[in-house]
């Protein structure tokens, strides 16, 4: 897969090395998804592409994209292998979690640009406060990359004498710990449809000591003072790049399809077929439509960050609404796009086969699924949302 890739100092260089490596990757597809994770050799080449320093701060020498520039890196992976994109936007994370950490610790902690973190934020684990750190013990699932990563995270509730500790508004305290790879046991587990290459395996710690430096509390705003830091939730911004990258594969392959594919006996490609004509038509317009709207949302945010402001509850649940709004689009094209494929997409020799799967994955995630409407909508109207990752 070896390519002749510019040094990663910019977006547009690690965006160039990204559609410089797409062909590899997608023609490694089916290897990536046999090995349920991502190989050694193609973890590399994404590393020499500059896809994993991506979220590294300019301070450091790291190229410190935009969200939209992440995304579009994001999007090109995706569309080679759904696999790749999405565990590139997770192992791209360090920079996002450098920013909680006290300066001479992040530098010591991650001693390269190329440093990269899995594993699952939500306080699963439990955390017992003790002198200079903590005493951790949990086990997580999805920790997707967690074989190719340099620190592997999980959140934690923090407990006192054993005691789960409480904020006061209810919600557990808690705060995300950072663990090196050889004191994690990664259980093999990830034995599934969609995403199978991601290699989001269970994993666990037990009675681990985490200097307290090591920790950090996703709800307070990042220390660094840098634009890409400030909103403590912008290390998921890339994630709308998996959904819509699968989709113009969808799209792209079906336009291939279409050609050959016969309506029947002696005649022509179904592509002469005003039903499947009106049907592309429409898949196109969603996921244009789609990715319009993530680029406005993150656009208009941007500025906002941009000009040293905080975001608001309202802005933030906008964000969350713009990629929750790109999967359940990319979904609904990759649905359209197999049920004008027909029995073409069932077969493993075709892509579609393997993009509807994937597709039912991403859809599955937290931040894709459709529950998350009703505390978006009551955001918008002004009333208390409840508890949200938002």
């Amino acid at each position: 897969m070896s390519q002749a890739l510019q040094t990663p100092t910019d977006a547009a260089a690690i965006l160039a090395n990204a559609r410089s490596i797409a062909p590899g990757i997608r023609a490694r597809a089916d290897a990536i998804e046999a090995a349920r994770q991502i190989p050694d050799d193609v973890y590399r080449e994404l590393v020499r592409a500059g896809v994993v320093r991506m979220a590294m701060p300019r301070r450091w020498g790291g190229p410190e994209l935009a969200p939209l520039e992440q995304i579009e890196v994001i999007e090109v992976l995706s569309h080679a292998d759904a696999s790749t994109g999405w565990c590139s936007s997770i192992l791209s994370d360090c920079g996002f979690y450098a920013a909680f950490l006290e300066e001479s610790v992040a530098r010591k902690l991650f001693v390269t640009l190329d440093e990269a973190c899995a594993g699952m934020l939500l306080p699963v684990g439990r955390a017992e406060l003790v002198e200079g750190g903590f005493r951790a013990s949990g086990h997580w699932r999805f920790g997707s990359g967690c074989r190719n990563a340099s620190f592997i995270t999980g959140g934690c509730q923090l407990c006192v004498d054993g005691v789960p500790q409480f904020r006061s508004d209810g919600g557990p305290d808690w705060r995300v710990l950072i663990f090196s790879p050889a004191d994690v046991e990664i259980l093999d587990t990830w034995q599934v449809t969609g995403l199978a290459g991601t290699g989001s395996h269970d994993y666990r710690v037990r009675e681990l000591f985490v200097p307290h430096e090591h920790s950090f509390d996703l709800a307070e705003l990042p220390a660094r003072p840098e634009a890409l830091y400030g909103y403590h939730g912008l290390f998921f911004a890339n994630v709308p790049g998996v959904p819509l990258g699968l989709a113009r594969r969808a799209l792209d392959e079906l336009r291939v399809l279409v050609e050959t594919k016969p309506i029947g006996p002696e005649r022509g490609p179904i592509r002469t077929l005003a039903s499947v004509q009106g049907a592309i038509a429409e898949a196109e317009g969603i996921l244009g439509s789609a990715r319009s709207y993530c680029f406005e949302v993150m656009g208009e945010l941007w500025q906002e960050l941009q000009a040293g402001r905080v975001l608001s509850l309202e802005q933030r649940a906008k964000l969350a609404l713009m990629i929750l709004h790109c999967s359940r689009s990319a979904e609904r094209v990759v649905r359209q796009v197999c049920e004008v494929a027909g029995s073409s997409a069932l077969y493993r020799s075709s892509p579609l086969e393997r993009l509807r799967r994937d597709m039912l994955a991403v859809a599955s995630h937290l931040v894709h699924q459709p529950r998350s409407y009703g505390a978006i909508g009551r955001t918008l109207l002004g009333l208390d949302p409840g508890g949200t990752y938002f």
